[in-house]
């Protein structure tokens, strides 16, 4: 499969004082994202209301799931080294804070969607820097989940969202709260949100119980 970058807009963040400036440095991101990410790399403004100084970042890596999760074991992409526990920020994070330093002024990741061979990863902010914090532990616990997460290595799903919405139910209304926390990164490790190429409807992979459950799904930018 080949991967074109598609992005040919500039990406800007708007100032109080100074308007609309274009984000410095995105040239620079994009060479180092994709040396430590063995892909191609497009950035994009988020179109979430309120949240347009932040980035959406989609890497196109020419590998499958199973082969990014053994090169990751490994140590050799995204990584400082190997590690299965988050040992310091990520690579990610540490580009990001260049960016911020800068620009001078907080600029975040609303979004980073992993276009892989077989599988699509999109992970969404739940807060400050949430995407770059938890982008390492996020990896680790898909790893140790991807015998459940394939159907014990039957099929992998063609899309995994993380995290989604969990709907209550009260005595008085359906209330839609969200599984994760928006201030507790904990939260990315309690539902994703499945696709399955055999599946005409998503599915909702309980992580907690390592249990793959029907049920509504709500992706977090609704």
């Amino acid at each position: 499969m080949s991967y074109k970058h598609r992005n040919t807009t500039k990406v800007y963040f708007s100032s109080c004082n100074e308007g609309k400036k274009e984000i410095l440095g995105l040239n620079s991101l994009k060479n180092r994202l994709e040396k430590d990410y063995f892909s191609e790399i497009d950035i994009s403004n988020s179109k979430v209301c309120c949240e347009e100084n932040n980035l959406v970042i989609e890497l196109f890596c020419p590998l499958s799931l199973h082969e990014v999760l053994y090169h990751i074991q490994q140590g050799n992409w995204g990584s400082h080294g190997p590690h299965w526990v988050n040992n310091g920020l990520s690579l990610l994070n540490l580009h990001m804070q260049e960016i911020r330093e800068l620009n001078g002024t907080f600029i975040d990741v609303e979004e980073l969607s992993l276009q892989l061979k077989d599988c699509t990863i999109i992970i969404k902010k739940i807060g400050p820097e949430s995407v770059e914090h938890q982008l390492d532990t996020i990896l680790s616990v898909l790893a140790e989940n991807y015998v459940y997460l394939t159907r014990h290595l039957s099929m992998t799903p063609i899309e995994i969202f993380v995290p989604v919405y969990e709907e209550v139910e009260t005595d008085c209304a359906t209330v839609r709260m969200v599984a994760p926390n928006q201030i507790d990164d904990k939260g990315y490790y309690n539902y994703w949100g499945l696709y399955f190429e055999a599946e005409d409807e998503a599915l909702i992979y309980d992580l907690n119980n390592k249990k793959i459950i029907r049920g509504d799904l709500n992706l977090l930018n609704q």
